[in-house]
Formats: C-alpha cells, sequence, structure tokens
C-alpha cells in the first residue's frame, strides 16, 4: 500500500518520472554509469525510475546485488543527479550534449565522457581503467570525499608515479572545482528561497490565528461581556463618587449647623465706649413705656 502512494507522490512531484522505464535504464542509464553489470539483477525486478526514486544502499545490496561499496555510492549519486533534472531525461541528453565537446558541466558527465577526458590531458595509456568502473559525472562532483588520489587509483596509477598523479591533480581540480562551487551557490539560494517562502507561510498563520480569535471572541459575546464590566466599573466610579460627594455636604452641613448654634448661644455684646454695655440677662434690658399722643 505504502509503494503505490509513493508511486502517486513521485508522479505529482515530477512528471517525466513515468518516462524512464526499466528498458531504458537497463539499456541506457546503467551503461552511461559504467555499471553494465548490474543490468539483468535491475531488469528481473524491473526497476524503473519511480522505483530508482525510492532506493537506498540497503536496498542496493539485498534485493540488486550491488556489493560494492564504491558502487552502491555511484547508483546512490547517479539518483540524485535525475532529481536535479527532475527525472526529464530529456533536460539530462541536451546538457551532455552541450558538454560533449567541452570540458562543461562534467556532474552530468557520463563514465565515457570521462574516458575520453582522460585522453585528452595525456594520459590515454590508464584511460581504458575507467571502463566499467563506477566513475562518472555525478560521483565525482557530489562525491566530496573523491579526490585525485580516487581517481589514480581507479586510473591504475601506481603511487610512485609523482609527476603525473600531480598532473592529473591539478587537471581535476579545474574541472571539478567550479562545478562544485555552482552547485553550492544553488543549493545556498534554494534554501534561502525556501526559508523565506516558509516565513511567509508562518506570518499568515499567525494573522489567520489572530482573525479566527477575534471572531470567535465576538461570536461567543467576549465583547459584550468586556463592554459589561466597563458599564459596571464606570457605575461603581460614579457610586462612590456620589458617596464622597454626600459625605462632603453633609460635612459642611453640620459645620453651618454648629456655626449656627453657636452664635445663638452666645451672649450679646455691646461697646460700652459707645454708651452701650454687655447683656446677659432679660432683666438687664430696660423697660420703656410709650405714652400715646
Amino acid at each position: 500500500m505504502i509503494l503505490p502512494l509513493l508511486y502517486c507522490l513521485n508522479l505529482s512531484l515530477n512528471p517525466k518520472i513515468s518516462l524512464l522505464t526499466h528498458i531504458w535504464v537497463v539499456e541506457e542509464w546503467l551503461p552511461s554509469l559504467g555499471l553494465a553489470m548490474y543490468s539483468e539483477h535491475f531488469k528481473s525486478q524491473l526497476v524503473d525510475g519511480r522505483v530508482l526514486d525510492t532506493l537506498t544502499k540497503k536496498d542496493l545490496e539485498k534485493h540488486l546485488h550491488v556489493c560494492r561499496k564504491f558502487h552502491q555510492v555511484s547508483v546512490i549519486h547517479a539518483i540524485h543527479l535525475l532529481r536535479l533534472v527532475k527525472f526529464d531525461k530529456q533536460v539530462l541528453i541536451q546538457r551532455r550534449s552541450h558538454s560533449e565537446h567541452m570540458d562543461l558541466d562534467p556532474v552530468v558527465w557520463t563514465n565515457q565522457r570521462f574516458i575520453r577526458w582522460v585522453k585528452s590531458i595525456d594520459l590515454a595509456e590508464y584511460a581504458e581503467n575507467l571502463q566499467d568502473s563506477g566513475v562518472h559525472g555525478a560521483l565525482v562532483v557530489l562525491e566530496h570525499s573523491f579526490t585525485a588520489d580516487t581517481m589514480a587509483t581507479a586510473l591504475g596509477i601506481p603511487t610512485s608515479k609523482n609527476i603525473i598523479r600531480r598532473h592529473l591533480t591539478t587537471e581535476l581540480n579545474n574541472l571539478i572545482q567550479p562545478a562544485r562551487m555552482s552547485l553550492e551557490a544553488e543549493a545556498v539560494f534554494q534554501s534561502q528561497k525556501s526559508r523565506k517562502r516558509n516565513v511567509g507561510h508562518s506570518s499568515a498563520s499567525r494573522t489567520g490565528s489572530l482573525g479566527h480569535s477575534f471572531m470567535r471572541s465576538y461570536s461567543r459575546g467576549t465583547l459584550d461581556r468586556s463592554d459589561k464590566r466597563y458599564t459596571s466599573m464606570r457605575f461603581t466610579t460614579w457610586k462612590s463618587s456620589q458617596g464622597s460627594l454626600t459625605r462632603a455636604l453633609g460635612l459642611k452641613m453640620k459645620q453651618d449647623l454648629h456655626q449656627s448654634i453657636s452664635f445663638q448661644s452666645s451672649p450679646l455684646t455691646l461697646k460700652e465706649g459707645d454708651g452701650h454695655r454687655r447683656v446677659k440677662s432679660q432683666g438687664d434690658i430696660e423697660t420703656l413705656t410709650v405714652t400715646p399722643v
């Protein structure tokens, strides 16, 4: 059940993958890697492009009898190259044709193209040793542990041939270093692009969450409850202010009343200098008799 789902996913992501039939894998792809000796095993398992995209080193050893570690790494990098071109064999063929007569784009080179390159750098006596070795462009460029010493070993150059090995090192570095730098720059660009896309999605999701939360609060009456709390707070403030005002007015009235009482109970004072004297009681007030005319 899992494999059909994987095949459907591969087909949706890489529409051209269905064109990589098991016949193409056996008759063209494996020979281009210098691994034609495994053709019968791949053919018996009907390995096509969709199966290639799911293979692991364990699968290669257990089901396809690719036991040499060097050959396993060779196949894995060749599959990675197919992913880089989105399993479009026309793109692969076109890039290989452009680099057929120029030392460009070595990541797509076949095993046969590397044999011609070795001949072009005046090492023709060792070139045929690369045949059926599993050495191809994707392995040489993508595998960073692959060095000039690795190539010298594959070519069968003795360790005592220091000058020849030094010449090979110079030529190989001039060929693969620009390709590796280009692929690294492309990987960094894709990583930054993916990071920006993820940041944009996360920002949109946060905004969407805020909108949903706001709508949920609104629909559940949270805003109404807030308004009620605010109204209650205003009423409480008004009530307290009214109480304070009442207390202030009560105190003022008490003060006025106390002053009135004090005035009424205090004795009436007359200035004696003006012919007046202090009246202490009603007996002190003289009675005047008025005779009518």
